[in-house]
């Protein structure tokens, strides 16, 4: 739960510190009351997406800790974040926002699944299996999370 609030606190640091980009920034008039009367969580992860498929990296970051904010409890944004992070190569910033997630809800299979894929990457086989283990506890044989963990073990394998 510390590492939790610490995350919270540094995303709120880091907002309230830095301006907000222009290009991601939503126009006045697309929160209007008449379409929306305020920006949710769901509008900040698209927004967050919209920038970073723009490559606007640090709008794209912003947007995210903002989701955070809004929602401390959700484990998505957190999720989210660490996926932009292991898009753009920052396997550490992914791993701490995959913990993060996992403080918000222990047993969270999107965070479970993206460890695990990095642990793999960081060629940390044992912990893949365990985050393995812990998502086919969680969900389940059938769960997507638990199936794309399995088939990244089983390609490092040999017939």
């Amino acid at each position: 739960m510390a590492r939790s609030l610490f995350g919270i606190a540094f995303a709120a640091a880091m907002i309230v510190s830095a301006p907000w980009p222009a290009a991601s920034a939503p126009a006045a008039s697309d929160f209007s009351e008449t379409t929306s009367p305020a920006i949710d969580e769901s509008q900040l992860l698209q927004a967050a997406e919209t920038a970073a498929k723009g490559g606007d990296a640090e709008g794209a970051v912003q947007l995210y800790q903002s989701a955070i904010i809004y929602a401390p409890g959700d484990p998505v944004p957190y999720e989210r974040l660490a996926e932009f992070y292991v898009h753009t190569g920052q396997a550490e910033l992914a791993h701490q926002f995959f913990a993060l997630a996992l403080d918000v809800q222990p047993a969270y299979p999107p965070a479970l699944q993206g460890l695990a894929l990095l642990n793999l990457a960081a060629g940390d086989r044992a912990g893949a299996q365990r985050q393995h283990e812990i998502l086919m506890r969680a969900c389940g044989a059938t769960c997507p999370e638990t199936a794309q963990v399995e088939k990244a073990l089983n390609l490092g394998r040999a017939p």
